[in-house]
């Protein structure tokens, strides 16, 4: 049995490989990222073959593979004015190949070093989110982005210094008192 492949979509194609121990499985290993497509090609005892893939032919399999995480980064954190405050306007790039229609994941901690607890999940990389903030929110609090792409690699960016909660939450203070009639 040979292995043919393919990295261009069938315009060319080269012997990958050849089962020695006629044996299944057939182990295949890849050194980089990409589309591979695969065919296989008997060859009997006797020398007769099935046809080698040419030009233009149609793998039997085709594999993806991504070990690389998407480039991402928080681009601006602020507090919202007018009809947003009390909203925190994030700001994100986000870049890979393979990314799926809802790859980002925001995120808060009291620490740098997490536990994290999630604010908003399945968003579309828009590059932007207002987050309505709530009083259960901490003093001080760090915010993570994290972007998955399709084959399961995440890229992570966090701010290296704590937000404070105190511009974003409404605050209201006792400033004095009258006896009722």
């Amino acid at each position: 049995v040979e292995l043919w492949a393919t990295r261009d979509g069938g315009n060319s194609w080269d012997l990958w490989d050849v089962d020695e121990d006629r044996e299944t499985p057939f182990l295949v290993s890849v050194d980089d990222e990409g589309i591979f497509g695969f065919r296989v090609v008997i060859v009997g005892n006797n020398g007769l073959a099935s046809q080698t893939p040419g030009p233009g032919d149609v793998a039997d399999l085709w594999v993806g593979i991504d070990t690389t995480p998407p480039d991402v980064e928080l681009t601006q954190a602020a507090y919202g004015s007018e009809e947003h405050a009390g909203q925190l306007e994030i700001q994100w790039r986000a870049e890979d190949d393979y990314l799926g229609d809802r790859p980002v994941t925001l995120k808060i901690s009291e620490r740098d070093s997490g536990p994290w607890t999630t604010i908003a999940s399945g968003l579309p990389n828009q590059g932007q989110y207002r987050w309505r903030v709530d009083s259960r929110v901490p003093e001080q609090f760090y915010l993570r982005l994290e972007v998955r792409d399709e084959a399961g690699n995440v890229g992570t960016h966090q701010l290296d210094r704590p937000l404070k909660s105190a511009g974003l939450i409404p605050r209201g203070y006792v400033r004095g008192f009258a006896p009722a009639d």
